[in-house]
C-alpha cells in the first residue's frame, strides 16, 4: 500500500478508537504507520532513515520483522515512557498507528510475517483475486473512505464527540442542556431552543435562550429576544415545562467574574460603574428594608426577591437593580459580578 494510505487508516482508526481531534495525536498516529516500512531503503521512511533500513532490509526481507505482533510489542515497551511524559493519547496513537500500518498490507497479494519469527505469512483475504494492489482503484477507494471518516470523525469530536452530539442531537431534555453548560459554558455561548408551557401563566412557549446556569435537573436561560430570565426544566420551582430542547453551541466567550464587598454606598452610585452587560448574584442589606417593594413578576422569577430580610439577586442586571432599588443606600452587600462578552 501506499504511505497516504497507511496514514489515512491509522488515523481514521485513532480518531474513531479513543475519540480525539487533537492534530498532535493524529500526527503520532501518522509517523507510527510509517514505521512498518523502516525495513526497506525504497519506502519514505527507508529513505529518511536510511542506515537503520539499510541495516534491516540486509537481514530480513521485506514485510517480515517490521511487520509482525513482535514489532508493535516492541514499540509498545520502547515507547512507554510517553506515558509519563505526555498524554496517553500519544503512546496509544503511536503503537495503533504502527499495528495500522503493517496489517493493512495483510489485504495485499503478499500479505506479512504477523506472527515472526514464523516464516508464516498472514493473507486476508483467502481469495487472491480479492487481494489489493498498490496504487489500484480498490486502494485509492479504500483511501477516500478513510479520509471521508477521519473527517467525519474529528468534525463530530470538536463538536463535543459522537456520544454527545448524539445526545444533543436526539436526547432534547433539560440534563443534556445542563451537561453541555456544565462542559462547555465557561467557554462558548450555549443556546437551547424551547417548546414548552409556562407553568405559572399556562401559555405556550417558544423561543430561544441563553443559558447562564445548571443545575442537574434545570438551566436557567435568558430569553433572547425579551432579556427575562426563566427556569426551564424539571425542578419543583421551574418557570417552564419543555417538551423538547435542542441544544447548540454558539461563538467562544470570554467571562470574567469577581465577588465584591460592599458597604455604605447608594445603589445608583454602585450600578453606575458596572458593566451594562454584567450578571449580578448575591445578597444587600439595605436601608429602609421595610420600604423595599419587589414587583411579583420579578419575585415570581427570583432575579431579584425579598429572603431572610435581604434582597437576593441571581443574575439580575444593572439596569433592572438601579430601576428598582435605585433610591436606596447599601448598608452591606457581597455580590459577583459576572460578565460574558
Amino acid at each position: 500500500m501506499m504511505s497516504v494510505t497507511h496514514a489515512a487508516i491509522a488515523i481514521c482508526s485513532t480518531t474513531l478508537a479513543i475519540g480525539t481531534a487533537n492534530p498532535f495525536v493524529l500526527g503520532m498516529a501518522a509517523i507510527g504507520s510509517q514505521l512498518p516500512d523502516l525495513d526497506t531503503t525504497e519506502s519514505f521512511t527507508g529513505r529518511i532513515f536510511y542506515p537503520i533500513a539499510k541495516w534491516l532490509e540486509e537481514r530480513y526481507p521485506h514485510r517480515t520483522i517490521t511487520h509482525s505482533f513482535l514489532a508493535t510489542a516492541t514499540l509498545a515497551a520502547m515507547s512507554a515512557p510517553i506515558l509519563f511524559w505526555l498524554h496517553w493519547h500519544y503512546w496509544i496513537a503511536l503503537v495503533l498507528g504502527h499495528f495500522c500500518g503493517w496489517f493493512s498490507d495483510c489485504f495485499t497479494k503478499a500479505g506479512v510475517a504477523a506472527f515472526f519469527p514464523s516464516p508464516s505469512r498472514l493473507v486476508i483475504p483467502g481469495n487472491p483475486k480479492a487481494r489489493l494492489e498498490s496504487k489500484s482503484p480498490a486502494e485509492y477507494w479504500i483511501l477516500a473512505i478513510a479520509v471521508f471518516l477521519s473527517v467525519a470523525s474529528v468534525n463530530l469530536i470538536s463538536a463535543g464527540g459522537i456520544s454527545e452530539q448524539f445526545a444533543r442531537s436526539f436526547f432534547q431534555d433539560a440534563a443534556t442542556a445542563a451537561q453541555t453548560f456544565n462542559k462547555y459554558g465557561s467557554q462558548q455561548w450555549v443556546y437551547v431552543e424551547v417548546e414548552g408551557i409556562n407553568v405559572r401563566t399556562s401559555q405556550q412557549v417558544k423561543g430561544s435562550f441563553v443559558v447562564l446556569e445548571a443545575t442537574d435537573r434545570s438551566v436557567i436561560a435568558e430569553e433572547r429576544s425579551s432579556g427575562t430570565l426563566y427556569k426551564i426544566g424539571t425542578a419543583p420551582d421551574i418557570q417552564i415545562q419543555p417538551r423538547s430542547m435542542k441544544v447548540h453551541l454558539g461563538d467562544r466567550l470570554n467571562v470574567s467574574a469577581q465577588e465584591v464587598a460592599l458597604q455604605e454606598i447608594a445603589i445608583n452610585d454602585w450600578v453606575s460603574r458596572l458593566p451594562q452587560n454584567a450578571y449580578l448574584s448575591g445578597s444587600l442589606l439595605l436601608d429602609d428594608m421595610e420600604d423595599v417593594r419587589i414587583p411579583l413578576e420579578i419575585e415570581r422569577y427570583a432575579t431579584l426577591r425579598l429572603f431572610g430580610g435581604q434582597v437576593e439577586l441571581s443574575n439580575a442586571r444593572p439596569a433592572q437593580v438601579s430601576a428598582l432599588l435605585g433610591d436606596f443606600w447599601i448598608l452591606v452587600g457581597k455580590v459577583v459580578v459576572k460578565v460574558r462578552q
